[in-house]
């Protein structure tokens, strides 16, 4: 069971702040963190303005170290907001407004530094995502669990974005764990799967391969390429031109699982054969 890194008591108290704010502003303010509202949420919450910060949360996973980096930047916004406006009148209550949303922070773990929110812990996660740092089956088994939850529960384009975010992790730390350099803020899995197949000899090109395994490492290219459309057009990760059926959704997990497993497998059997090649 995950546990989300900011209370929602606190999200809340943030929220409310935003009431203050016209629509455009408070989609402004998300624009820190790149996020952008769930398209046809059904809020439980009365008032537009609480609606739209709820169906931005709507496409937050609070639970995920890399998507509070992201609400971080978004809340040190409003509280820079809430700074200028003490100070242009310090006779308000603005004061008592950005203390009591400090102290929910503290509570849950986050300090107010230099007009930055910082967690070691968080900031440990994030560094090296913590959720795959085993690299394992289980580890992936348990993501994908998590995704299948997802399309259980009808959410089909979070259940897409988690498939992608598993596999743009799990190349990542690949990639670390090879010693490639890659650009860590890069979010393009088919470029990181480009640079991960050298290491790991997963080049369809490659001269001594058999015309099958050609065929089959080509296929996972084109899966590579295939899971970056739908979560390009069907996720949460951006602007959705459509809303994915279950069955889609099913199918980018089985994917993203699919490939997770063969790029583990590789990575251990490179591994191998370096260990072999250093005893002999």
């Amino acid at each position: 069971m995950t546990c989300d890194l900011i209370s929602k008591t606190t999200r809340n108290e943030f929220r409310e702040v935003l009431v203050g704010y016209t629509l455009r502003e408070i989609e402004m303010t998300f624009d820190a963190g790149q996020f952008t509202p769930r398209a046809n949420y059904q809020p439980t919450v009365s008032g537009q303005r609480r609606g739209l910060v709820e169906s931005y949360y709507a496409n937050i996973d609070f639970s995920s170290a890399s998507d509070v980096k992201k609400v971080l930047a978004v809340y040190e916004e409003i509280i820079e907001n809430l700074t200028q406006a003490a100070e242009r009148m310090p006779g308000d209550n603005i004061a008592a407004t950005i203390n009591g949303l400090l102290r929910r922070m503290e509570r849950d773990g986050f300090r107010y530094e230099n007009r930055l929110f910082v967690s070691d812990a968080l900031n440990l996660a994030v560094a090296h995502a913590p959720t795959l740092v085993q690299l394992t089956e289980e580890s992936v088994q348990e993501h994908v669990g998590k995704a299948r939850q997802k399309i259980s529960s009808g959410d089909s384009a979070g259940a897409i974005t988690s498939a992608y975010t598993l596999v743009e992790e799990f190349l990542k730390q690949l990639l670390r764990k090879t010693g490639t350099a890659f650009n860590e803020n890069e979010g393009d899995i088919r470029a990181l799967y480009k640079l991960l197949s050298t290491p790991l000899n997963l080049s369809p090109g490659g001269e001594s391969l058999e015309a099958y395994l050609k065929a089959i490492l080509g296929g996972l290219q084109s899966q590579i390429s295939g899971l970056f459309e739908i979560a390009n057009k069907a996720s949460d990760r951006h602007a959705r031109r459509y809303n994915p059926a279950p069955h889609h959704a099913r199918l980018a997990v089985n994917v993203a699982f699919t490939l997770c497993e063969f790029l583990l497998e590789s990575f251990q059997y490179q591994q191998d054969r370096k260990r072999q090649g250093s005893a002999s």
